[in-house]
């Protein structure tokens, strides 16, 4: 592995706001430089006028609620467009609405975004105001639709537009070529919540008598940044920490009380990790395996403490079967990546894995073959897959200029540099893989060695529960504001295999020994014999269990020396 240490710069800002040392490189290397930048309170947040098309869907949304017109949320099935459905409906309703309902597609019977059979149903039930959240921005048929059909659209996403921007009555997405809005890396149940903060301002003006608080929905908002892992800018650590602190308080939403209490996560001490890990998995599995409904979001919007336990109980449930698919779907999908093994990306197909569970795949099977993946399910005329890809790869370029070199091999794709969707006729499946691999061997890019960037070594009196707690103390922690790695050279007394695939370790350093477990080890790191030295990359955390604490050290890497 390669392990790249943060330098920083200078630390004297922190001098006289963060006493200890280690805590305070750990903050520079990270961009911080004063006290300023260590206060994330709401009164910092970026103020909604800098979001281009806002003043049109606030004063939309304004004149619906006053009029008492009809209103449908258009979301999506990940734990941001979901997450961003509760928001909307509970904020409308905090607003005045008085008719509100929500659209989310089925992942097996609908496809992403807002469809043109959604928009004809919503005009069949009066809907005068379409708000989409989590997508919309490549929704140009449906939305031209909603219009002819007389009805409003506002649209609210932050993915990057393509093809220009739908023809809707607004468009509020910090990701606009015209947007001068600071942070771009709002999720979409972000986007709405200052959208919907705008349409309060028209509602109830500065000094109104009962200005009702958009704050209660700060839970949703949190839970939707970390679950759709945008980066942790500023203003993202502001929502999140926001959020954090009324769970911790007893103030979520019934239907989040209720998840954490069937995932055994004490609120009182919630953090980013307990929601990625814990939480987002739970909300995600409504939609990877197919069922009935969409019990996510109806715990989401689920005010009676009761109902929210048993339908968290149930998504509880769908997550464990979602496990049992994965565990069988990836047994099969290893054994038939070993054909490819060498090749510069690798590309499956099998008729009987669910669509839900792909990414999933791609991303364990990335992880181990350390290529680009791509993993195709279905068996219909159109199969579509998720990708996932290594440091070097971008997808977005891989498969753009894939589309411009073979127009018509791919019906439709989309995503990001790590992350894409693509589909194609299943006749083409083989014949994309052959190309897409081509595509990604001649870049030259190979993620051959795991890469670390970390916050250097650890000094043995810091590996301790105290410093545990101070890491927790200045988070929120996250993507593009990664928590404290460390790495280091130590002997390995004893490792132990336990659930199949996890490693429980004794280590012996300079200050000691100490247990500390691998999470999902791989074949190499499980053959490490007891008297190895090795080299680790690990964090530090607080494990809680039954009302004591104790340190855990999560090792992320092991190699020997």
């Amino acid at each position: 592995m390669r392990i790249e240490r943060r330098v920083c710069d200078t630390q004297e800002g922190l001098a006289g706001v963060e006493r200890d040392p280690v805590m305070r490189r750990i903050l520079a290397g990270r961009g911080l430089g004063a006290q300023s930048d260590l206060d994330l309170g709401l009164a910092g947040l970026l103020h909604y006028r800098d979001l281009a098309g806002i003043e049109a869907a606030a004063d939309l949304i304004a004149k619906a609620v006053g009029r008492g017109e009809r209103i449908l949320v258009a979301g999506d099935y990940d734990v941001d467009g979901m997450a961003g459905i509760a928001v909307g409906m509970r904020g409308l309703r905090i607003l005045g609405a008085r008719a509100v309902d929500f659209f989310v597609p089925s992942r097996y019977a609908g496809g992403y975004g807002l469809s043109e059979g959604a928009v004809r149903e919503a005009a069949a039930r009066g809907v005068s105001l379409i708000i989409t959240v989590d997508n919309g921005i490549s929704c140009h048929g449906a939305i031209a639709l909603a219009r002819e059909l007389g009805m409003a659209v506002v649209v609210t996403d932050h993915h990057e537009p393509q093809g220009g921007l739908p023809d809707a009555d607004a468009v509020v997405d910090p990701k606009r070529r015209d947007c001068a809005f600071a942070s771009k890396n709002l999720c979409g149940a972000g986007v709405l919540f200052y959208v919907l903060s705008a349409a309060r301002a028209r509602l109830f003006p500065e000094g109104a008598a009962q200005r009702p608080s958009l704050a209660r929905l700060l839970d949703l908002v949190a839970i939707s940044t970390i679950g759709d892992v945008v980066p942790l800018d500023e203003n993202n650590r502001r929502l999140v920490k926001a959020g954090l602190e009324r769970m911790r308080r007893g103030q979520a939403q019934p239907g989040i009380a209720a998840l954490c209490q069937v995932a055994r996560v004490p609120m009182g001490t919630l953090g980013t990790e307990q929601v990625a890990f814990d939480l987002c998995p739970r909300l995600n599995a409504a939609a990877r395996i197919p069922q009935a409904g969409n019990p996510a979001i109806d715990l989401l919007l689920a005010d009676d403490t009761g109902a929210a336990v048993d339908l968290a109980q149930r998504l509880d449930l769908a997550n464990r079967r979602r496990g049992d698919y994965e565990r069988v779907f990836l047994a099969e999908a290893l054994e038939d990546a070993e054909g490819q093994r060498g090749a510069a990306a690798i590309t499956l197909h099998r008729p009987n894995w669910l669509q839900g569970i792909v990414g999933l795949m791609a991303g364990r099977l990335k992880d181990r073959y350390k290529v680009p993946c791509v993993v195709f399910a279905g068996d219909g005329e159109e199969v579509t897959a998720s990708a996932r890809s290594v440091n070097g790869v971008s997808l977005a370029q891989v498969l753009e200029g894939m589309d411009h070199a073979y127009p018509g091999l791919m019906v439709r794709f989309g995503g990001h540099a790590m992350a894409a969707g693509v589909t194609v006729r299943r006749g083409d499946v083989a014949r994309f893989g052959r190309l897409f691999a081509d595509e990604v061997g001649a870049l030259g890019a190979r993620g051959e060695a795991a890469e670390f960037v970390t916050d250097g070594e650890l000094p043995p009196d810091h590996l301790s529960l105290a410093f545990a707690h101070l890491i927790e103390s200045r988070g929120p922690w996250g993507q593009g504001f990664p928590p404290p790695l460390f790495d280091g050279e130590f002997l390995l007394e004893q490792s132990g295999v336990f659930s199949g695939r996890h490693l429980r370790l004794r280590l012996r350093g300079q200050g000691g020994i100490f247990n500390a477990v691998r999470w999902r080890a791989d074949d190499r790191e499980r053959q490490l014999p007891p008297g190895t030295r090795v080299r680790a990359v690990y964090g530090l955390g607080v494990d809680r269990y039954r009302g004591s604490e104790r340190l855990q050290v999560r090792v992320d890497a092991l190699e020997p020396v």
